[in-house]
């Protein structure tokens, strides 16, 4: 076992390396632009002004972007992916020196890098999470920020940490409607189990003045009236809520590395010295209050817009399923019981058996390419390849496959094209080669046919061109 788990730390070290190596790939992206043009349009302050009194209430991870668009779009794009796989590794070495107190910094060390990984392995969409400047900004530098807070909402008590968690909180109130929900409860939580501490009751007024700035922003308004009509329906948003969380569920649970991580942990299980910030006593409540978090990273998009929530934002709900498994993985009740351990990492050895048995048979099969899910329940085992196809795949598969086949390499050259066709530009439409082959973990959206998307037209207002698109034979 020691030897299995060596060689898994290796292929973690590995697979770190290629994550900061596909930094190095990463190009601007959709929104990228239109933050770059606002800023050239109003300025600095003039930019977050209109933004506020245009579109939403966000008002930190608005002003990151803009001071952002300062920077060089090419050098940024690969920095910034950097700052946030370093940030997430500082923020989760943060939560297991919280969890873990008396464990070596080693272990400490590849607790982060662990979690880390599984996190990103089944982050609804990478280039989202870490490749996309703008997305980054707004959702993983506020999920990095909430990690840490909760990481030290216990020791509120030192005026210094205290002091720094009403900082840290206002900025994540700021970053985007979800962060500052998920927050909102949890302070709520904190003065439900301590009614009467008055710092926890300050905190919550300072937040809950912060959280009235961004909700009554006339932007706010603006952005509702485009779906008047069809949004604030709460049984609609409730069930839509309900659906899309169960899918994902499945989704992630069915994530292999998961699989194997909970074999090591129950594995080594009585060896660690746990400390677990939270209550053991009644887990059933705790349970649910994390699946009610879960919920409510998708509820106001259902809410505000009758759609789903944009998978960068769904990458907290994924975290917080993560600690969620192994928060029951490590009850207190089952711990004491060897008995019940072992069936614990058998159980957990057995499914991920089976999931390595089921991938091998179906990548095996031809997979006709339909939508309609309603064409694979014909039989249980179209029900099952629909399910393990669709549900069961990995952005570590991703990763490595975009690195190994060469399709990052493409993708620069490409790009690299595309620069140098628009230093060449003189006017009318610029045709711009295609992307052959997207590498799905860094790129999520590109450049249409179509000069009117409204992609194409940010893309070519920063470049200051009169049209661009994307052609078969540029």
């Amino acid at each position: 076992m020691i030897k299995t788990a060596k060689i898994l730390l290796i292929f973690e070290f590995i697979t770190l390396i290629l994550l900061i190596m596909l930094s190095f790939f990463a190009y601007p992206q959709a929104d990228d632009f239109i933050f770059a043009n606002s800023l050239h349009k109003f300025g600095w302050l003039g930019s977050q002004i209109n933004w506020y009194k245009t579109w939403f209430g966000r008002f930190s991870s608005t002003m990151l972007l803009v001071s952002g668009s300062y920077i060089d779009f090419p050098v940024l794009s690969k920095i910034f992916p950097i700052i946030i796989i370093f940030g997430y590794l500082f923020a989760f070495y943060i939560a297991s020196s919280r969890l873990f107190s008396d464990s070596s910094k080693k272990f400490k060390s590849i607790f982060a890098l662990t979690v880390f990984l599984l996190y990103v392995s089944g982050m609804p969409s990478l280039s989202q999470g870490i490749y996309w400047f703008c997305g980054t900004v707004t959702y993983a530098v506020a999920n990095i920020a909430i990690i840490i807070f909760l990481s030290y909402f216990d020791s509120i008590k030192s005026n210094k940490i205290y002091i720094l968690l009403i900082l840290l909180g206002v900025f994540i109130i700021g970053s985007n409607e979800t962060a500052m929900l998920l927050l909102m409860i949890c302070v709520v939580a904190g003065l439900l189990k301590d009614i009467k501490n008055k710092k926890l009751w300050l905190m919550f007024a300072v937040f809950a003045l912060f959280a009235l700035i961004v909700v009554l922003s006339p932007g706010n308004a603006v952005r509702s009236e485009l779906f008047a009509g069809k949004n604030h329906r709460l049984l609609f948003s409730t069930a839509a809520s309900l659906g899309l969380m169960g899918t994902l569920m499945v989704t992630w649970l069915l994530n292999p590395l998961l699989w194997i991580a909970a074999f090591l942990f129950c594995h080594f299980r009585q060896k660690l010295n746990f400390r677990i910030i939270l209550p053991q006593e009644k887990p059933v409540f705790v349970i649910l209050f994390l699946l009610f978090l879960m919920f409510c990273t998708f509820f106001p998009s259902f809410w505000a817009t009758a759609l789903p929530a944009p998978e960068r934002n769904m990458n907290m709900a994924h975290l917080i399923l993560v600690f969620l498994f192994f928060y029951c993985l490590n009850l207190e009740k089952v711990q004491k019981n060897t008995a019940v351990i072992q069936k614990k990492r058998q159980f957990c050895f057995a499914v991920f058996v089976l999931w390595i048995a089921a991938a091998a048979y179906f990548s095996s099969l031809d997979m006709p390419q339909k939508h309609d899910a309603s064409h694979y329940l014909k039989n249980p085992l179209d029900a099952a390849k629909y399910t393990m196809i669709t549900y069961g795949q990995n952005n570590l598969y991703h990763v490595y496959t975009d690195v190994f086949s060469g399709r990052v390499f493409d993708y620069r050259k490409t790009m690299l094209e595309r620069e140098e066709k628009i230093k060449n530009y003189k006017e009318g439409l610029l045709c711009l080669p295609k992307v052959e082959r997207l590498p799905k973990s860094i790129v999520f959206k590109d450049l249409f046919d179509d000069p009117e998307q409204w992609e194409n037209k940010s893309f070519a207002e920063y470049y200051h061109l009169e049209k661009v698109a994307v052609c078969e034979n540029h």
